[in-house]
């Protein structure tokens, strides 16, 4: 596949995590990289430097006292210990549109709410509620501001919807919008909200959405685990679905689970320990 005109990551640094240890790795494959190895020796840990750098956000480093330096095709960004640094060589980087972390776990939102971060996610994810997050609702409005472009994005809806049709296929449920155009599943004459799915169906749409509204454009998303609560026959298609969808991103995940890399993508793995060095 070509990579000269692809926004991806190249290289990573860290320094002086928890006061002593590095990570390096150089040469990041331009569409998968699995981290794999031992509980406790830094690969959420590593993912989170690498979020805060390319968003911006200084206070984690800070926090571990962490230099880190992530180098992409477009430029460097880094934090040196002091301050935050973009280097673009060109184009810049939009982090709001190149860059996606999704949290795929299923913990409370808070004390005070019944819903779950991940359903939280999800709901951002489908619908306007953040002019920062570009939502599934914002695409399907796109179509109304721009008629030329519709029925491309509609074709491109309706296969999207083929494709979650055919994953929820053994439980009977179908996808589709309402007449107050909400993202519900039938099963039958029965409407199911989507807050009402089991944590890995949430878990699924929302890596599957968010992957979609990339528009095949290049990007970096970042997993930390993606398995959890996934079914071992999701687990084993996932790395092939999400490529499906946008075949120009580049994914950097952890995992504990070998059903993940099973089908071909054994050469995709690095191990934490390879990359750690301690003085």
């Amino acid at each position: 596949m070509e990579t000269n005109n692809r926004v991806y990551i190249t290289d990573i640094e860290i320094q002086t995590l928890w006061g002593d240890t590095s990570i390096e790795w150089h040469n990041l494959d331009p569409r998968i990289n699995i981290i794999v190895g031992q509980n406790g020796f830094g690969k959420t840990t590593m993912l989170n430097l690498i979020k805060a750098v390319l968003s911006k956000d200084d206070k984690f480093c800070r926090m571990l006292k962490a230099k880190v330096k992530v180098r992409t095709t477009v430029g460097e960004m880094y934090f040196d210990g002091k301050q935050m640094v973009h280097k673009p060589a060109y184009g810049g980087f939009d982090g709001a549109r190149c860059f996606h972390y999704v949290n795929t776990f299923d913990v409370p939102a808070s004390k005070k709410s019944s819903l779950s971060q991940l359903g939280i996610s999800l709901d951002s994810v489908l619908y306007q509620r953040s002019d920062s997050i570009y939502s599934f609702s914002d695409y399907r409005l796109s179509m109304l501001k721009d008629l030329s472009t519709a029925q491309f994005k509609q074709e491109r809806i309706n296969k999207f919807f083929d494709l979650i049709d055919m994953l929820f296929a053994s439980t009977g449920k179908r996808i589709e919008i309402d007449d107050k155009n909400r993202v519900v599943f039938k099963k039958g004459r029965t409407t199911i909200q989507m807050d009402h799915l089991s944590a890995g169906e949430k878990q699924i749409l929302l890596l599957l959405f968010t992957l979609f509204l990339m528009e095949d454009k290049s990007n970096v998303i970042l997993l930390d685990e993606p398995e959890i609560s996934l079914h071992v026959e999701w687990q084993d298609r996932l790395i092939n679905l999400m490529l499906d969808i946008n075949p120009n991103c580049q994914i950097i995940m952890t995992t504990h689970s070998p059903s993940i890399f099973a089908d071909g993508w054994e050469d995709k793995l690095v191990f934490i320990s390879d990359l750690i060095s301690n003085p």
